[in-house]
């Protein structure tokens, strides 16, 4: 007799799968998913960046912070794990830390809409609505439809 035949966890399936998970709603186990990706796989960037956004979904701020860090630690020139990161510092209370975050995926891309609004809206939660401004400014060039309803209701 046969040993039962054993599947390969392939990184790619791992990955969809996940993303399909986190998309339907269901963030922990999209989080599974991403596990078995990071164990086969501990350097992959893109892993540990939706493993962060999964985490962000369902509340685990601190969680999200940790694995956006390690993403950026394996692959420091894509823009999404630094907007991520500051996303998720901003709404755990550390907003300085995400205008840093936010500033540097502005310098990778500058073409960025949604770190320019991101960004004024952390420089709104610390009342620098001046900078603020310029910020959903440029969001709106970049086109960003949601930074015209902030401008509008605050800068006039």
């Amino acid at each position: 007799m046969y040993p039962a035949p054993v599947f390969a966890v392939s990184i790619e399936a791992s990955l969809a799968l996940g993303l399909e998970k986190s998309q339907s709603g269901d963030y922990r186990g999209a989080v599974i998913e991403f596990n078995k990706v990071i164990a086969i796989d501990p350097d992959n960037a893109s892993a540990y960046q939706y493993r962060g956004v999964a985490k962000a979904k369902y509340g685990d701020f601190e969680g999200s912070i940790v694995d956006y860090s390690k993403s950026i630690e394996l692959d420091s020139n894509r823009t999404e794990p630094y907007g991520s990161r500051g996303i998720a510092k901003a709404r755990s209370g550390d907003v300085a830390a995400a205008i840093l975050d936010f500033d540097v995926a502005i310098q990778l891309n500058p073409e960025d809409g949604s770190a320019y609004f991101n960004r004024a809206m952390a420089m709104d939660m610390v009342n620098d609505i001046q900078h603020a401004c310029l910020d959903w400014k440029q969001a709106i060039k970049l086109g960003s439809k949601e930074s015209k309803l902030f401008l509008r209701k605050y800068c006039g």
